[in-house]
C-alpha cells in the first residue's frame, strides 16, 4: 500500500482521525457530529473531504437507505508507519539517531522518555 499512499492534507487527516477514533462504518452525519466538536465546517466541506478520501483510496462508501456510510480502507497504524518512515527519510536522512539527537538537543526528551527508550532498546536487543 505504501507505493500508492500519499501524505494527507491536515483537513483530510482530521476526517480520517474522526473515523479511526470511532467504530466504523460511520455515516456522514456521524462524522459531522464528531468533527463539529473541533471544527466549524459546513456539511459541503465535509462531503468534499470525504469524496477526496475515497478518491485517494483511504475510504470506501456505500449508500444505506438515505445515508451514505464510510469504511476506512487504510488503518491508522498503517498510515502512522507511512508518515513516520517518510518523516525520518525526508528530514533525518533515514537516521533514527538524527531524530533522537534533535529531540534531545531541543530538550524534548524527558528523563522518563530516555529511561523508557533505554528499556525498550534493551528488550529488543534481548529478544532480537
Amino acid at each position: 500500500m505504501f507505493d500508492k499512499m500519499r501524505r494527507l492534507p491536515d483537513a483530510e487527516l482530521e476526517v480520517m482521525k474522526a473515523i479511526w477514533d470511532n467504530t466504523p462504518p460511520m455515516s456522514t452525519n456521524d462524522v459531522m457530529k464528531v468533527i463539529s466538536n473541533e471544527k466549524n465546517w459546513n456539511i459541503s466541506t465535509l462531503l468534499t473531504l470525504l469524496s477526496r478520501l475515497i478518491d485517494r483510496g483511504f475510504l470506501s462508501s456505500e449508500k444505506r437507505g438515505r445515508e451514505r456510510i464510510y469504511y476506512p480502507q487504510v488503518e491508522r497504524e498503517e498510515y502512522m508507519e507511512y508518515e513516520t518512515k517518510n518523516f525520518i527519510k525526508k528530514l533525518h536522512k533515514n537516521s533514527f539517531m538524527s531524530l533522537v539527537n534533535t529531540l534531545y538537543d531541543n530538550n524534548d526528551l524527558t528523563e522518563q522518555d530516555i529511561d523508557e527508550l533505554s528499556q525498550w532498546l534493551e528488550e529488543k536487543k534481548n529478544n532480537g
